[in-house]
């Protein structure tokens, strides 16, 4: 194996990650041509010259599903892609010999005036934007990574969007809504709290053509309608008009929600969370959802203390305080978005009821979980499913 290079020297030689080489291999987009008696994958010359492809069709703007497309046609080869790749270089220099004859009129403009024209500015600006390498060698490599282990749902996600998009969705409609925060999620994900990527990003489809966007192929067109779809999304959520209290939640619902607030008054809280929903329907025995937190021996006075113990008791605050109705937290809109559709789902109702919060709560634990349903499984041991079954159960019944 003396002409075979190893995957980590062909990592370290290319600079993507072993982790994306893995990826490759288990998508079949890539797979070592050889392997030691340990399972160590070992790559030959014609490994390496489809890699090269692969990476050339990438910084093209290809997905890896049509890069696969690609290899596997007979009429597409090596030469095309160095062709098409050349094509592409060749116009970033021209770009950038354009950039430097701009910045060498502005300076010596500036030498000369001790002065500068705007229109020179505002066109060499346009030039960086044109020309400017959006991501770093070592972002590439993030992304790269972070996208090959998420490309399918992505592109699923996108694919999504782009159908409301088509058919026109209003963007208060509970499909956006959702797509909006499964969006928000995916970005996150990509993200992962660097700022440099998500200026980069921002800078890359705010600045580029449509058709010339390629990373996660999420064109202009598409990530103009997300922002729009969460700004609306936000807005709603902050001036809760998505939540119309009277018309969406029974008397009984209403109820419980005033018990969970009068909870979080008590230790000075100004928010309803997920915990505070728990505790008004623990309060409130009339409903079926305590009647089979009660059975599974789930009590108001065993939860409370625990709410306690977690969120701990804000100082008092100024004589006259009293903020209510107190605003819902973001978790427990989505549980009420949640609730919602249970409610529509189970006998068409067009009210929440409370066990409609309950299945909320437990539905939006499989997306994340709040602290209900921590406390729930973590203090008290108490096993979810069972809990939804037998709720579901009663339900029916």
């Amino acid at each position: 194996m003396t002409d075979l290079v190893k995957i980590g020297d062909l990592a370290k030689r290319t600079g993507l990650s072993i982790r994306t080489l893995h990826y490759y291999d288990q998508i079949g987009l890539l797979s070592p041509s050889h392997r030691n008696s340990a399972g160590h994958r070992f790559y030959d010359s014609q490994d390496i010259i489809q890699l090269q492809q692969i990476l050339s069709l990438r910084q093209l703007g290809f997905s890896l599903d049509e890069i696969r497309d690609c290899l596997q046609s007979p009429e597409f080869s090596l030469p095309q892609v160095i062709e098409l790749h050349r094509a592409r270089v060749r116009e970033q220099i021209a770009l950038s010999r354009t950039l430097l004859k701009r910045l060498n009129a502005i300076a010596q403009e500036l030498e000369t005036t001790h002065a500068v024209a705007v229109e020179n500015l505002i066109e060499a600006m346009e030039t960086i934007s044109m020309s400017g390498q959006y991501f770093t060698t070592e972002q590439q490599a993030v992304l790269e990574t972070r996208f090959s282990e998420h490309e399918t749902e992505w592109q699923a996600l996108l694919s999504q969007i782009r159908t409301e998009m088509d058919k026109g969705t209003d963007f208060n409609s509970p499909d956006v809504r959702i797509l909006a925060r499964r969006w928000l999620a995916g970005m996150k994900s990509f993200i992962q709290g660097d700022h440099s990527i998500y200026a980069s990003l921002t800078r890359m489809v705010q600045q580029e053509e449509p058709t010339a966007v390629s990373w996660g192929r999420m064109d202009a067109a598409t990530f103009e309608y997300m922002l729009k779809a969460v700004s609306m999304l936000t807005l709603g959520e902050t001036t809760e008009s998505l939540i119309p209290r009277d018309k969406i939640f029974s008397p009984a619902t209403q109820h419980v929600l005033q018990l969970g607030e009068d909870a979080m008054l008590q230790i000075y809280f100004d928010f309803i969370g997920t915990e505070a929903i728990l505790l008004g329907l623990l309060a409130d025995d009339t409903n079926l959802a305590t009647q089979v937190l009660n059975t599974a021996g789930i009590t108001f006075t065993a939860v409370q203390p625990l709410v306690t113990k977690w969120l701990g008791v804000r100082p008092q605050p100024p004589a006259g305080w009293h903020p209510s109705p107190l605003p819902f937290t973001g978790r427990t809109k989505r549980v009420i978005e949640l609730a919602l559709d249970e409610a529509k789902g189970i006998g068409h109702h067009t009210h929440i009821e409370p066990e409609h919060l309950l299945l909320g709560i437990l539905d939006e634990h499989k997306e994340s979980g709040g602290l209900a349903t921590y406390i729930l499984q973590e203090e008290l041991s108490l096993d979810l499913s069972q809990l939804e079954q037998q709720l579901r159960a009663t339900m029916s019944q």
